[in-house]
């Protein structure tokens, strides 16, 4: 079996620290997500979440705009809703500019449970972080506003070097 040679890294040693915490964090995230949910059993899905929360920031829309919105496939999306409807959350309201199609909106039980589910990460995070300085945590927050942004690009730019790859490959094997 043929090793791959990995060319070492001329990133600085702070970049490397960077990466292994985040990727720890990431870790951490997942572990704590998990025994959320576990613990949360009679509380709406992860997923579902994400969606009343899109709904909020962004208003009435159609469930495809919302499948947009989140990256994904309009068929869980339709899934959700589906539920989501069943469960009082979302209610269902004739496009004024398409009387064939249907915006889905939240309804007071859902802005409820939205409002219930911020004012516990609200009072987590404030507990968590109780012992930083006002000063550190608006540093924090602008460093931590500022990685997500680059991570997101970096992460969309990547990706779309990858596609381009391998529809690159793709065509030269025909």
């Amino acid at each position: 079996m043929t090793e791959l040679a990995v060319a070492p890294s001329t990133a600085p040693p702070e970049v490397a620290a960077v990466a292994d915490n985040f990727v720890a964090l990431m870790r951490t995230f997942n572990q704590a997500r998990a025994r959320m949910l576990t613990a949360a059993a009679h509380d709406v899905e992860w997923s579902a979440h994400v969606l009343l929360k899109c709904l909020h920031n962004e208003g009435s829309m159609r469930a495809s705009a919302i499948a947009d919105c989140l990256r994904s496939d309009p068929s869980t999306v339709s899934r959700q809703v589906a539920a989501l409807v069943k469960d009082g959350l979302l209610e269902r309201r004739a496009d004024p500019d398409d009387g064939r199609a249907s915006l889905l909106v939240l309804t007071p039980k859902a802005d409820a449970l939205l409002a219930e589910h911020e004012q516990v990460r609200l009072t987590y995070f404030a507990q968590m972080l109780a012992d930083w300085d006002e000063k550190d945590l608006r540093t924090f927050a602008a460093m931590l506003d500022r990685f997500t942004t680059d991570y997101n690009h970096a992460n969309t730019d990547w990706l779309a070097g990858r596609i381009a790859n391998s529809a690159a490959h793709a065509g030269g094997t025909n």
